[in-house]
């Protein structure tokens, strides 16, 4: 008699015990426990490693895809634990596949901190500021917009009285130089932008000489405040503290009108030199502040209406020799580029992309640490050195987007050699991008966040659902002689129900200042439903015993 697939599978993890230098016994429930602690191996000599796993997995889940599978073939799992009995498994580190079935990651969150909106409402988003100073800024349904420091976890200031419905987004400006003015833009449902500059008051200016802090160029009298502020704050799980108000730190110096219908996305350029909102009523306005820095002069340069549906997230990319590019997606399932060509005020779209069957409700643009990584290896089509984007949307996927040096042949489609199904009609100036990537698909509602890291290149996804799940791009090896370098995205982390039954509605990587860091470690920030801001820190796992406790 043939043996059955489960005797197969405990005689290829006996074999396997008896050759591998795994540090844990296997136990005799089913196949037990298996540790990978494996550099990456070609995936037939990988699968044959681990053959009493893969056997298992699916004899229980079946041939279709499934994370073990795929965390196994690219060498990120670091345990299986398959049990005799179901077993009650700790939710911040395992993923259920089967009722007799677990997975541990590689990457593990912890709580870190608490913000919490005292008015119990809505909270948006929140932003780490780009000038490196240890502030993040939140929008809230309360009508307010508030920033907490990031050296303690405390509540710095509350921005009011400038909106008369919910603040729907917040950005800062980036700083040319540490003396430019610190400002903050929100967008509101009430349609208007407002924007709002610190005061940084003569008592600052004795501070700042006095400092021995300052040997570091990036602080002045406003984060001077922020540490003083908080250096006899009790450290707590859980922050609700309101000591600050608008007219006390913050000015708020001009309304922006334009829209007839909700803000739903404010974003500077990074030169700091334009300024975009986009809204439910179908439109993009860019801005420009003219005059000197601080006169609060600001002129529309552009009113973009060609989105068929809400437009609901906005994102710049960098200027690459052609001006900055804005890349804008909604409610009609489609991602536009935006530019201004010739550097005359007439910005027109230049791309459009379509891969998604429903709402895009984020976008970004892949950082430098990235692009150094793995374009330098590219052979094909896809365009070195232009950053890759990424958009999330309410069809469940991630997609990432490539440019390619040239449109294919007339007679094909451009998504001809995609894995999936994309288009592209190129603009005025002819782009032409495809789908080269999609991400593993772990969430099960829509996604309404993703955050790519400029630090290690990881990104982060979170949305209606309420997970968080981290992922890592891993180099597989060559397609072929002068073929592209294949690469792959890997779940290296997941996190459920990181605000209890309610969706977290945006995440970002932030630097992490407490203890006396200086932000060069990143946390993950989350904003959610329940009005909370927490702060997750990032744990490499290793072993079954240290994700235990043993």
């Amino acid at each position: 008699m043939a043996p059955t697939p489960l005797a197969e599978a405990e005689k290829q993890s006996r074999e396997l015990k008896a050759k591998a230098p795994f540090p844990q016994p296997f136990s005799n429930a089913h196949i037990g426990v298996l540790t990978t602690r494996l550099a990456y191996v070609p995936i037939e000599n990988h699968r044959n490693r681990v053959g009493g796993v893969i056997a298992e997995a699916e004899s229980k889940l079946g041939p279709s895809y499934c994370p073990v599978l795929h965390a196994i073939t690219v060498g990120r799992l670091i345990w299986i634990s398959v049990h005799s009995q179901p077993t009650n498994l700790r939710a911040h580190s395992h993923i259920s596949l089967s009722e007799k079935m677990s997975v541990v990651y590689s990457c593990q969150l912890s709580l870190l901190a608490e913000f919490k909106n005292s008015s119990s409402t809505r909270s948006w988003v929140s932003v780490p500021n780009p000038n490196s100073y240890p502030l993040i800024a939140t929008a809230t349904a309360d009508k307010t917009a508030r920033v907490y420091s990031l050296k303690d976890f405390t509540l710095h200031s509350v921005l009011e009285g400038g909106h008369s419905r919910s603040v729907r987004s917040i950005a800062w400006k980036p700083a040319k130089n540490k003396l430019d003015p610190i400002t903050l833009v929100t967008g509101s449902f009430d349609a208007t932008m407002g924007i709002w500059r610190y005061k940084n008051s003569e008592e600052d200016k004795p501070l700042e000489k006095q400092s021995s802090e300052l040997e570091n160029e990036n602080y002045n009298g406003f984060e001077i405040e922020i540490t003083h502020k908080g250096k006899d704050a009790v450290a707590s799980k859980s922050i609700e503290k309101e000591t600050i108000k608008d007219g006390e730190d913050w000015d708020f110096a001009i309304v922006l009108e334009g829209h007839d219908a909700e803000i739903k996305h404010v974003a500077y350029s990074p030169s700091g030199q334009f300024l975009a909102s986009c809204s439910r009523d179908k439109s993009i306005w860019i801005w420009e502040e003219i005059g000197e820095e601080g006169d609060d002069e600001f002129e529309t340069v552009a009113v973009l209406q060609d989105h068929t549906a809400d437009v609901k997230c906005i994102s710049w990319r960098r200027d690459d020799g052609m001006g900055e590019l804005l890349a804008s997606a909604g409610y009609d399932d489609s991602i536009r580029f935006w530019r201004d060509s010739d550097g005359e005020g007439e910005w027109e779209c230049v791309a459009i992309l379509e891969a998604h069957t429903g709402t895009v409700w984020a976008l970004e643009w892949e950082p430098d640490i990235s692009i150094s990584k793995f374009q330098s290896e590219l052979l094909g089509q896809e365009e070195k050195g232009v950053p890759r984007l990424m958009s999330a949307s309410a069809d469940l996927t991630i997609c990432l987007w490539s440019k390619v040096s040239a449109p294919p042949p007339s007679n094909r489609p451009s998504y001809y050699d995609s894995f999936i199904p994309s288009t592209m009609r190129p603009g005025p100036v002819m782009e032409t991008w495809e789908v080269s990537a999609s991400l593993p698909q772990i969430h099960k509602l829509p996604i309404y966040s993703i955050s790519w890291s400029e630090k290690s290149g990881r990104v982060l996804s979170a949305g209606s659902d309420g997970k968080i799940v981290l992922y890592e791009e891993c180099l597989i090896g060559r397609q072929a002689v002068g073929g592209n370098i294949e690469r792959e995205w890997t779940v290296i982390g997941i996190f459920g129900s990181s605000h209890g039954p309610y969706e977290v509605n945006h995440i970002t990587w932030c630097g992490r200042w407490d203890d006396g860091r200086q932000g060069e470690e990143e946390i993950a920030i989350t904003t959610g439903d329940d009005g909370l801001v927490k702060a997750w820190s990032v744990t490499e796992l290793t072993s079954p015993a240290e994700e235990s406790g043993g």
